[in-house]
């Protein structure tokens, strides 16, 4: 009996109180009519009829009565019931394992479980309204959960896999949904939402996060389980190596794919013969059989082994065989032997070639004499070859086996030597440079006990040193042989070199001294000859210009013996400098003022950048140091351009005096540059008109080199040229 029939019976009760009520006021209006008339007999008769209507309604009541005191006794017990199972869903909903929500068709959550409260994170705020859609991601709500919920209230239930969930916490992870629809428990059109929503659905969420990540590892180690097999069949593949295994109990073999494929067993059908060890034994050359048998069988007692065998494909070609192989046991007995083919005829063949190699090597040392070494940086073992002991003069055992490279070759060298040959060992173990380097040998000694000459013996080094793969050295590995013979070639030549350059540098110096020489000799003479003929004519008058004529081409005659005479006393040695302390801007005011009338000749400003600056002091020969400031501003005015100018600079630098003379002339391309120190070299400008010997900057690099300085040129075409005198400063 459901509360709703229970209520109707109670209004149907309700309906005969009332009818009773209406039949009683009808017989009292009925009885007091028929009173009022006088009429007893129709007063009688409405009584009886209200007596009788009346039994009929206390009759029907106490039928209702007694029918709602059992509809009552069974909606207490149904009452019981119902709140007896609420209590053991609630116990379960409460204890399921699972995270279990009670939602509402628009999505409110309106219950859930300690599980649901761990795994989503759910902390109790009090009245705050939670909705599923935030617990999802968006779209996955509105394109498979929302429509799940439609389908759970249409059929019942609905299920989905694969769902992201979002807990409170901000933890991500995929579950299942399932989605149960609960039934009415109210009456139709009652609310049991906060919206108002009368549907109620359960579900429940597992999590699947962990077994879809160990779904993932087996898969991952599936797919790496397929490449590494697939790895290890390329690499026997490359490698050329086919495995195979006996079973012993019952007596069995099995090979592989590649062993197939390695021994060409495949017939032109596809088959191929049943495996078995005497189908091996026939692939191997009729001396070797006996070998291979023998180690299987070895094997079989629990000895492994690794044998050369010559072999030969079932079509014939011929095969040089690695065999190898081992007992597997289980509970301590030999139940199976593996093994591995792999071919080696090309390692063979390439071992063949090596003998040959080195047979003919070893005959091209014996002739040229070289000498190997082979120095082990893991054992420390030194070795070195009989052609080496020989050319050293060791006897044989002489060389102790642990003795490093340096200490076993530095008793036969120079001691200035011995440092070079560690340095070099050291870069080609750190800095992986190779090995050649060329040394002295002490001289040995004569047959009557003197000593040899120094430096008349050497020993020329070669090597390499071989790394592994993380970059250590383990050996250095080279040759040696005497070099004193191409030493003495190379001096031989050397000295027809030097002869021969000397014998042209003397002709090309006569050639252009007697140039230079013969220009201001023939003007003297010209003009001495022109006064005698006058003089002997009567008519001679004296001529100005012809003496100035006369008078530049002897001292230009006197320049150009005063600069042969410096260059000779420079290379004699004789040329002696005096350095002294001094203030560099004395001299350039010496020299500024003497080349002013040229600079206003040729229309060239000359800018002293110095200023009175006194504390510019140089440590020099102040005489040489004026001719060599002379030769350079002389330079840059000669060959500047009309309007151009030439500026004198100085700067201390790291304890260094650093003088610059600077021009806007034409400049100096990359082939003049090459000539620019060369004696009596003009760089072509002989023609030019302008004066010169050519000797200037050779001899003012050889005075600045005796003072202990330096010169240096930069110039380009159409930039000018810049000349740096470096000086040094005193203490």
């Amino acid at each position: 009996m459901t509360p709703y029939a229970l209520k109707q019976r109670v209004e149907a009760r309700d309906r005969l109180v009332l009818q009773a009520e209406n039949v009683e006021n009808q017989l009292q209006f009925q009885v007091l009519t028929a009173l009022a008339r006088g009429d007893l007999r129709q007063a009688e008769a409405a009584a009886a009829r209200y007596e009788l209507q009346l039994r009929e309604l206390t009759e029907n009541l106490r039928i209702y009565q007694a029918e709602l005191h059992a509809q009552a006794d069974e909606l207490a017990a149904a009452q019981l019931h119902s709140e007896q199972m609420l209590t053991r869903f609630a116990s379960l909903f409460a204890t399921m394992p699972v995270a279990a929500l009670r939602v509402g068709f628009n999505g409110e959550l309106l219950e859930f479980n300690a599980k649901a409260t761990q795994l989503f994170g759910l902390r109790r705020r009090g009245p705050v309204i939670r909705f599923l859609h935030r617990m999802v991601d968006e779209a996955t709500y509105q394109q498979r959960v929302r429509p799940a919920f439609h389908e759970a209230r249409d059929t019942g239930a609905s299920a989905l896999d694969g769902v992201p969930f979002l807990s409170e916490d901000g933890r991500r992870f995929i579950g299942e949904l399932h989605i149960a629809r609960l039934p009415e428990l109210q009456q139709p059109g009652a609310h049991s939402g906060t919206y108002g929503d009368p549907e109620q659905f359960t579900c429940a969420v597992i999590d699947r996060t962990e077994h879809l990540e160990d779904l993932q590892a087996l898969q991952d180690s599936a797919r790496a389980l397929r490449q590494s097999e697939a790895f290890l069949a390329d690499s026997a593949r490359l490698a050329r190596t086919g495995g195979w295994e006996l079973q012993l109990q019952p007596r069995q073999m099995r090979w592989s794919r590649e062993l197939v494929e390695l021994f060409e067993l495949g017939g032109p059908g596809g088959g191929e013969p049943e495996p078995s060890l005497q189908t091996l034994l026939e692939l191997c050359s009729p001396y070797d059989r006996a070998v291979l048998a023998t180690a299987v069988a070895g094997a079989e007692q629990g000895l492994a082994f690794e044998v050369e065998l010559d072999m030969h494909s079932r079509r014939g070609r011929p095969l040089r065989m690695l065999a190898a192989g081992h007992a597997s046991r289980s509970d301590d007995e030999i139940d199976r032997v593996s093994g591995v083919f792999q071919d080696i005829s090309l390692q063979a063949q390439a071992r063949h070639q090596i003998d040959d190699l080195t047979e003919r090597l070893s005959l091209a040392n014996d002739a040229g004499g070289i000498g190997v070494w082979d120095w082990n940086l893991d054992s420390g073992e030194l070795v070195f070859d009989e052609r080496l002991h020989h050319l050293l003069g060791l006897a044989p055992g002489a060389l102790p086996p642990q003795a490093a490279l340096a200490e076993a070759l530095g008793m036969h060298l120079l001691a200035e030597d011995v440092p070079v040959l560690a340095a070099a060992i050291d870069r080609a173990l750190h800095q992986r440079e190779p090995l050649n380097q060329e040394l002295r040998r002490r001289p040995p000694t004569g047959e009557d006990g003197s000593p040899g000459v120094a430096g008349k013996h050497w020993l020329h080094l070669t090597g390499r040193a071989h790394f592994d793969a993380q970059g250590r050295a383990l050996r250095l590995v080279g040759c040696a042989w005497d070099s004193s013979p191409e030493h003495e070639a190379a001096r031989l030549r050397a000295a027809k070199e030097s002869a021969e350059s000397a014998s042209r540098a003397k002709s090309a110096f006569l050639s252009r001294m007697s140039h230079e020489l013969r220009t201001p000799l023939n003007a003297i003479l010209g003009f001495s000859q022109l006064m005698r003929m006058e003089a002997e004519a009567g008519d001679l008058v004296l001529k100005p210009h012809r003496v100035t004529l006369i008078e530049t081409a002897a001292r230009h005659l006197l320049d150009l013996v005063n600069e042969v005479l410096d260059v000779s006393r420079i290379e004699s040695g004789q040329l002696q400098v005096k350095l002294s302390s001094f203030a560099l801007q004395t001299v350039v005011d010496e020299v500024l003022p003497l080349l002013q009338g040229l600079a206003a000749q040729n229309g060239v400003t000359l800018n002293d950048h110095l200023g009175a600056q006194p504390a510019l002091m140089v440590l020099a020969d102040r005489l040489r140091l004026k001719e060599v400031l002379i030769n350079l501003v002389s330079n840059a005015i000669k060959y500047n351009q009309a309007g151009g100018r030439v500026d004198v600079l100085a700067e201390a630098l790291d304890g260094v005096m650093q003088l610059c003379v600077n021009d806007t002339g034409r400049g100096l391309d990359e082939q003049q540059m090459t000539g620019l120190f060369q004696p009596f070299n003009r760089l072509g400008a002989e023609a030019s008109g302008i004066e010169g010997t050519g000797m200037g900057l050779f001899v003012s690099r050889r005075f600045m080199e005796l003072m202990g300085g330096t010169i240096d040129v930069n110039s380009q075409p159409g930039q000018g040229t810049r000349v740096l005198l470096r000086l040094n400063v005193p203490a």
